[in-house]
């Protein structure tokens, strides 16, 4: 097992970026691990959470001994607050950051595949957002996307007042992340709009998607599930008793892997 620390200078966000990637290139111990080990790896782009960081998959889960088990490269950028959207300005394209130059820095440093079929996107809440709208905007470099507790709030913020302030932030925030929230519903910046363009193109992510019965962004779940199935999206969606953190997670974290290593 082998984890990188690394970093680069970041052409989206105008500055030098921290990056943790996990590569299983070694399985001591596991002869059959070993012997299976691909000369390419398949790859998940793990996206961290509103507040949250890179580290947090590897503090909070068993991330390390699911990479070994699997022999699954696991990329971890670092997004701060960005909802994984291009915000305008210099050192703010994130979905351009995440989406495109990731994948291609990582892939030019280390040995992953490079096939669609073994290149995957997930995360939660926040990064449950961006994992779905990141994949099907690039649904040419992703073929499945995991979304856990995914933070479906483009119905909440559409057309808010500016004394607007809910449990994740604020009017000054959202404008500035989504910019004119009149405009934000059917823009790029709408997980659904960038799954008509997928549908559009012939080329769609097949989605895993999780949430607990009592996680605050239950019904936004349940919104993003019912206009998945009606466009007629693969999708495979498991719900059941939890709240938005980490024991919920970690319970479906190893299953939405055995997922993506489904043929």
């Amino acid at each position: 097992m082998s984890i990188f620390r690394t970093s680069f200078a970041s052409a989206s966000l105008f500055r030098t970026v921290n990056l943790t990637v996990i590569v299983p290139i070694e399985s001591y111990g596991n002869p059959e691990l070993e012997a299976n080990k691909p000369q390419k790896f398949k790859t998940l782009y793990l996206l961290h959470g509103f507040g949250g960081s890179q580290d947090d998959w590897l503090d909070y889960t068993n991330l390390r001994t699911l990479a070994e088990l699997h022999n699954l490269a696991i990329v971890l950028p670092a997004a701060e607050n960005s909802f994984y959207e291009n915000i305008g300005g210099i050192g703010g394209d994130y979905s351009d950051f995440v989406g495109q130059e990731i994948v291609d820095f990582t892939r030019r440093a280390f040995p992953l595949s490079d096939k669609r079929e073994d290149t995957f996107i997930g995360g939660l809440s926040m990064g449950g957002f961006g994992a779905l709208r990141l994949g099907m905007l690039y649904h040419k470099t992703f073929s499945k996307i995991i979304s856990l507790s995914g933070a479906f709030i483009i119905d909440n913020i559409t057309d808010i007042k500016p004394d607007h302030r809910d449990m994740i932030a604020d009017y000054a925030y959202y404008t500035r992340i989504f910019g004119d929230l009149k405009q934000l519903k059917g823009s790029d910046k709408d997980p659904l709009y960038c799954v008509d363009q997928a549908i559009s193109s012939g080329l769609v992510p097949t989605v895993y998607q999780a949430v607990g019965t009592e996680d605050f962004l239950l019904e936004e779940n349940h919104n993003m599930r019912d206009a998945l199935t009606t466009r007629q999206i693969c999708l495979d969606y498991h719900e059941s008793s939890g709240i938005h953190d980490w024991q919920f997670w970690n319970r479906y974290l190893p299953k939405a892997i055995d997922w993506l290593l489904t043929e």
